[in-house]
C-alpha cells in the first residue's frame, strides 16, 4: 500500500508523525577564526539560535512506499539504494528482483528496466546509486566491475569499466563530471586483517586523479568490528564536497579545485556504548544467530562524534550523530551553508534519511524481520 498525503492534508495529520526541536541557546556562541589562512567555524554542543534563521524543525510524514497492497503484493523486494531526481521521481535497485523501478513523487508505479545478468546493462548486485546532470542515474555494480549509465527512461547509455577500482562505494558525481568515492584496500598478513581506506576524486572513466583523505583499520581475521571508521562525504549543489572522518566532529569544505575553503568542527559529549547497544547491534547485524566460540566481537567504549553526513539542494549539511533522546532516537545537526549548526531533529535507529530536496526528507526503514520501507516527510521549518 501507497500512502500519500497532500500538503493539504498536513494539518489533519497534525504533529503526531514526527516532532523535535532544535533548541537554539542564546548563551552559547559559535566562533569563526582563521588557522593557516582557512576560516573554521567552531559550533558549541548546541544548537545556536541565529538572526532571521529558523530554530527548530516539524517533520511530517506524507510518503511510506514499501507496505503491502489490497492483494498483498509488494511494490519491491529489496531497497538497496535509491536517488530522488529533479522532477522528484524516486528511483530505487532491487537486488533481488534484479532491475530498478521508477515511482513518481505520489509514490505511482512508473516503470521498471534491466534485469540480472553479465551482458550490456544487466545487473548483478548494485551497491549504490547517484544522479549525473540531476537526471542520468549512475549505478555502481561491483559484481560486474561496472559504473552504468542509465537514462531516466531505462536505457544504458554507457558502461566504464571499473577495473582495479571495483569495489569503489558511495559514489557522488558533481555538475562536471567528477566523480568521489571510497575505495578500500585489503591485506592479509598471517593472522592480521588490515584495511586501507582511500577517498579518491576521480574522472569520468574512473581514472584516479587525487587522493583527498586516507585512513587505515586492523583487526585480527577472528574479530569483528560492530562499529566501522568511516568517510563521512556529500557534495553540495555548487560542486563544493564536504567530507570528514567520523573520529572527530570536523568537516572539510574543498572546492573543484581541490582547495580546501573552510572547516567545520563542532563539540561534543562522547556517548558511552551501552550493553543495551551491544544487544541492538549484535540482533540488527546477526538476528538470533549464536557465533561460533572463536569469533571475538569488539565494540567501542564510546560511539565515535558521528555516523554520516549528507547535503540537501540549498547547502545545508545534516549530520547523523550518536547523541539519543530519551526514547533512543538519534539526533541530525543541522548546518547552513556557512557551517553553523542551527537546528536539530530526532529519528528511530532503523531509519536512516540520506536525500533532502525541496524540503522534503526522504528515509530508508531498514528492520531485519521486516522488508524495507522508504519515508518521505515535509520539513517544515519554524
Amino acid at each position: 500500500m501507497i500512502r500519500y498525503y497532500s500538503i493539504f492534508g498536513i494539518a489533519l495529520i497534525g504533529l503526531a508523525a514526527v516532532f523535535f526541536v532544535g533548541s537554539g541557546l542564546l548563551a552559547q556562541e559559535i566562533e569563526i577564526k582563521t588557522e593557516d589562512g582557512i576560516p573554521v567555524v567552531y559550533n558549541p554542543k548546541e544548537p545556536v539560535l541565529l538572526p532571521n534563521m529558523p530554530s527548530r524543525v516539524t517533520l511530517v510524514e506524507d510518503l511510506r512506499l514499501g507496505e503491502p497492497d489490497e492483494n498483498q503484493n509488494y511494490p519491491f523486494s529489496t531497497l538497496s539504494w535509491f536517488v530522488v531526481d529533479d522532477d522528484e521521481n524516486i528511483i530505487m535497485v532491487d537486488n533481488e528482483e534484479g532491475c530498478f523501478k521508477v515511482f513518481d513523487k505520489t509514490g505511482g508505479f512508473l516503470r521498471s528496466f534491466s534485469r540480472r545478468g553479465q551482458g550490456p546493462g544487466e545487473l548483478q548486485n548494485v551497491s549504490f546509486l547517484t544522479l549525473i546532470e540531476g537526471k542520468i542515474i549512475g549505478a555502481v555494480d561491483p559484481p560486474n566491475h561496472r559504473f552504468y549509465h542509465f537514462s531516466p527512461d531505462g536505457e544504458c547509455l554507457k558502461q566504464v569499466e571499473l577495473g582495479e577500482y571495483w569495489r569503489v562505494e558511495r559514489v557522488k558525481c558533481d555538475s562536471q563530471g567528477f566523480l568521489y568515492a571510497n575505495f578500500v584496500t585489503v591485506n592479509r598478513v598471517e593472522e592480521e586483517v588490515s584495511f586501507t581506506v582511500d577517498l579518491i576524486k576521480f574522472d569520468a572513466e574512473f581514472s584516479p586523479i587525487t587522493t583527498l583523505g586516507s585512513f587505515e583499520v586492523s583487526r585480527k581475521r577472528n574479530e569483528v568490528n560492530m562499529t566501522e571508521k568511516r568517510f563521512g562525504y556529500d557534495l553540495r549543489n555548487d560542486d563544493v564536497l564536504v567530507w570528514g572522518i567520523n573520529t572527530d566532529y570536523v568537516m572539510n569544505l574543498v572546492n573543484s579545485d581541490g582547495k580546501v575553503i573552510r572547516r567545520i568542527a563542532k563539540d561534543y559529549d562522547p556517548v558511552k556504548f551501552t550493553d543495551k547497544d551491544r544487544e541492538t547491534y549484535y540482533r540488527f547485524q546477526f538476528g538470533d544467530r549464536v557465533l561460533p566460540p572463536e569469533i571475538k566481537l569488539n565494540y567501542p567504549r564510546h560511539y565515535y562524534p558521528y555516523n554520516y553526513l549528507f547535503c540537501d539542494d540549498q547547502g545545508r549539511i545534516f549530520v547523523r550523530t550518536n547523541n539519543q533522546d530519551e526514547q533512543g532516537n538519534f539526533f541530525f545537526d543541522v548546518f547552513d551553508s556557512e557551517g553553523r549548526c542551527f537546528a536539530k531533529f530526532a529519528l528511530p535507529w532503523v531509519e536512516m534519511p540520506c536525500v533532502v530536496k525541496k524540503d522534503k526528507l526522504y528515509s530508508i526503514k531498514i528492520d531485519r524481520n521486516e522488508l524495507p520501507l522508504l519515508r518521505r516527510y515535509w520539513m517544515v521549518w519554524e
